[in-house]
């Protein structure tokens, strides 16, 4: 077993550890002990590597609720289309666990696409699970049922839906209560989270529908997340009603003022959702990344590209703003996904839970990233880049050699 020792940097598990070490056996954590301790933990004998950690701070990887592995987009035509989100973005992120979403297109980015992405990632990124449904009602499946999918399928964890969109075909009361009895009997059948994730958008419709449906159903709030929580003060004021009634309740960076009018910022719906009563171990961030195509600007321009799958610049900035001490902001996108998702050991450094750890700058910049107890990411960029990416060289002049095969 190769033994590897994370030395000396300060520990969140995401709870503050203090200057620590990280022991790590083979795939798992086989200890989290005060650094210079020698009773603290296992004996390890002369550890395979030792990786000098003071100064720097010590996190569980991080877990991504929500993301566009397969890339989103195509509801403004076929060019609109975005290409699958490459491993080593994400891993770069400091992302060790990540959902796959379904989207606005459910017949080239289907199911079958989904997870054939989310069974490759893992070769040198994330580990990857993936929600069924997306924006339109009834969703697509593999085995003609939703519900033995659910029962079948063990990389799903759940339903997306959407709710309030102009691009949606939505579940009705007597459909959304349906599916939360189904999801509680696939969360028993199973032993997973049977996660019901609601898109928030902003078009008109019941405001009362999910909380009567909630009620309906009979289910555990817990059954049910709303994301895209920050997209305007209305989803935020229907997100903060879910919350506080024991749901979870998901803010995504991707979605600010700066990028849409309307939007409320991401530190600003943090700290409503707590001043309405939305415990903070029930909120979660998630990135939406590599979700939608560029939007077009002020002045008719289109901005630039961007994967946009960070989650740390919004945990510095809610700690600089007050609105969360460190522990907090990072269970939001470690511990509290990862229990909302029902991904045991996930997002936590504590023994034999499996060795996902990310090693962070005192700005919260990733340096190295541990999936498993492979180092996936190096002085902040990935070991091994993502197949399929030629060169820049080769992009711009077609350089490489010809061997007359077509």
């Amino acid at each position: 077993m190769t033994v590897t020792v994370l030395r000396g940097g300060t520990v969140f598990t995401p709870q503050p550890a203090g200057t620590a070490d990280v022991v790590v056996g083979g795939r798992d954590v086989l200890a989290v002990t005060a650094s210079g301790d020698p009773t603290g933990g296992p004996p390890v004998g002369s550890p395979d590597a030792v990786y000098d950690c003071a100064g720097l701070l010590v996190v569980p990887g991080l877990v991504d609720g929500h993301l566009h592995i397969v890339g989103g987009g195509g509801g403004a035509g076929y060019h609109s289309r975005i290409p699958e989100l490459p491993a080593d973005v994400i891993v770069e992120a400091g992302t060790t666990t990540c959902v796959g979403m379904p989207g606005v297109d459910p017949v080239s980015k289907g199911p079958e696409t989904l997870l054939a992405r989310a069974y490759a990632l893992p070769v040198a990124g994330p580990r990857a699970w993936v929600m069924a449904g997306g924006f339109h009602w009834p969703p697509p499946t593999l085995t003609g049922s939703l519900l033995r999918d659910l029962y079948l399928l063990p990389h799903l964890v759940g339903v997306k839906i959407a709710l309030y969109e102009h691009k949606a075909t939505c579940p009705d009361l007597a459909d959304l209560t349906r599916l939360l009895r189904e999801l509680e009997w696939a969360a028993g059948a199973t032993g997973r989270a049977a996660l019901l994730h609601v898109h928030l958008g902003t078009a008109g419709g019941d405001p009362d529908l999910l909380p009567r449906a909630l009620d309906a159903s009979g289910a555990n709030p817990r059954r049910l997340q709303v994301t895209h929580a920050n997209y305007s003060p209305g989803t935020l004021d229907l997100a903060a009603r879910i919350g506080a009634a024991g749901s979870w309740v998901d803010v995504n960076p991707l979605i600010n003022p700066a990028r849409i009018a309307g939007a409320v910022a991401p530190v600003d719906a943090v700290a409503e959702l707590l001043a309405r009563g939305v415990p903070a171990d029930r909120l979660t961030l998630s990135s939406d990344g590599n979700a939608s195509v560029p939007r077009t600007l002020p002045d008719g321009t289109r901005e630039e590209f961007a994967y946009r799958v960070e989650l740390l610049p919004t945990v510095r900035a809610l700690v600089d703003t007050g609105t969360l001490d460190l522990p907090r902001a990072l269970a939001l996108v470690t511990r509290n996904p990862a229990t909302a998702l029902g991904l045991t050991g996930a997002g936590t450094l504590r023994p034999g839970v499996p060795a996902d750890v990310v090693v962070l700058d005192p700005q919260l910049r990733v340096r190295r990233v541990f999936r498993d107890g492979a180092e996936l990411v190096r002085d902040g960029r990935a070991v091994t880049p993502a197949p399929f990416r030629p060169s820049p060289g080769e992009v711009a002049t077609g350089a490489g050699p010809d061997t007359g095969s077509r």
